[in-house]
């Protein structure tokens, strides 16, 4: 067939050939913007041929105008449907009526008290002797000691203010293991009885005090709408703190008026809320009818004060965390209090059931209301 060397020849000369003949580079593919462009250049010769060239700029496109749209997937507000169809339909409708997911545990609504001003006269002032587990344990005293005017004048343009005071020392043989002096001061709004601002002094000494603190200033400031603000100090140590409470909250001298002026059937019940230093109680009252108080207070017979004429408001006081929730874990606390059915409104005695014992308070003396005070001063704010 072919020899060795004819092939060898062969190859060398298509070798050779290739090499020597140049190869053609394929033509470079254009883009569209090359593409677009030559067709704007030969669109512009083709006019300047015939003498209608246009040199106005081009028109821009306004449909990217840079701006991003929300992400749809996951809407902030989310629309309800609704029954009938409203003048504003789609999201504007729904963004006139947004529906947040709010998860801010808020206080629960709770009635607002009623106003217990007809009950409060100035220079009208109460004195107990204090009981504990059956001994004698200090003086308490509470009264109402001023009235002051509004410059405005009364509602509705102004209100007036009520100054309520109160003081509580120990004596006997509690005394001996630990003296305590307990100094309150409240004011009150003279059309409802919602507490302005409460201050509350205590000074302790003797044996019982310890490593504690030995003189505590409380002061609370309400600021309206369920919004107060203490200052707690304990000799050298401040705190200060701001808080929610129900609309209306009481101190405990406004509690114990409001309590006074409870005229309650048998079985009715009420609630109200009760801030005690930086301790939010619930207090519950429920009237009982009438009762035997045994013994009766020697001054209750010098005012004239019948056994009929005694009934009983039975309540309890209970721990309220920050959410307006009772708090089941800590001990309640129940008292009793025997009030006049008339008029007067005397408060004759109270018993509170401690952790040791009963303390009980029993009136001593009643100061009347002052010449010219014996109303409630200004009329009542119209609701």
């Amino acid at each position: 067939m072919f020899s060795t060397r004819a092939i060898t020849a062969a190859l060398a000369v298509l070798v050779t050939f290739s090499l020597g003949t140049p190869v053609l580079a394929a033509p470079a593919k254009r883009d569209q913007t090359q593409i677009a462009r030559q067709a704007q250049e030969e669109a512009r010769a083709r006019a300047e041929q015939r003498g209608s060239i246009d040199d106005s700029q081009p028109r821009r496109s306004t449909r990217g105008d840079g701006s991003r749209l929300p992400r749809m997937h996951s809407p902030m507000v989310h629309a309800r449907p609704k029954p009938s169809r409203e003048p504003v339909i789609g999201w504007s409708s729904a963004l006139g009526e947004p529906e947040f997911d709010d998860r801010r545990r808020r206080l629960p609504a709770a009635p607002v008290p009623k106003g217990y001003i007809p009950a409060i006269h100035v220079g009208e002032r109460f004195v107990f002797d204090v009981y504990f587990a059956g001994n004698p344990a200090g003086l308490a005293e509470a009264g109402v000691v001023e009235y002051q005017a509004d410059p405005r004048g009364d509602a509705p343009q102004g209100s007036g203010m009520y100054r309520l005071e109160g003081q509580a020392v120990t004596s006997g043989v509690v005394s001996l293991l630990a003296s305590m002096e307990d100094r309150m001061i409240t004011w009150i709004d003279a059309g409802d009885g919602a507490v302005i601002s409460s201050v509350n002094i205590l000074d302790r000494a003797g044996l019982g005090v310890g490593k504690g603190y030995k003189r505590r200033v409380t002061e609370i400031e309400y600021e309206g709408r369920g919004s107060i603000r203490i200052t707690d100090a304990k000799d050298e140590k401040t705190t200060k703190m701001t808080r929610q409470v129900p609309r209306n909250t009481f101190d405990p001298l406004s509690a114990m008026a409001w309590v006074r002026s409870l005229d309650l059937a048998e079985g009715e019940t009420v609630s109200a809320h009760a801030m005690d230093g930086k301790v939010l109680l619930k207090v519950e009252v429920i009237g009982r009818g009438k009762a035997k108080l045994d013994p009766m207070p020697s001054v209750a017979q010098g005012l004239g004060v019948s056994p009929d004429d005694v009934h009983l408001l039975e309540g309890t006081l209970s721990w309220v965390d920050r959410y307006g929730t009772v708090r089941e874990d800590l001990r309640k606390y129940s008292f009793r209090a025997y009030v006049t059915h008339d008029d007067r409104r005397l408060l004759l005695a109270i018993e509170t059931d401690m952790w040791l014992g009963v303390l009980k308070l029993v009136l001593n003396r009643y100061d009347p209301p002052s010449a010219g005070h014996g109303g409630a001063g200004p009329s009542p704010r119209p609701d």
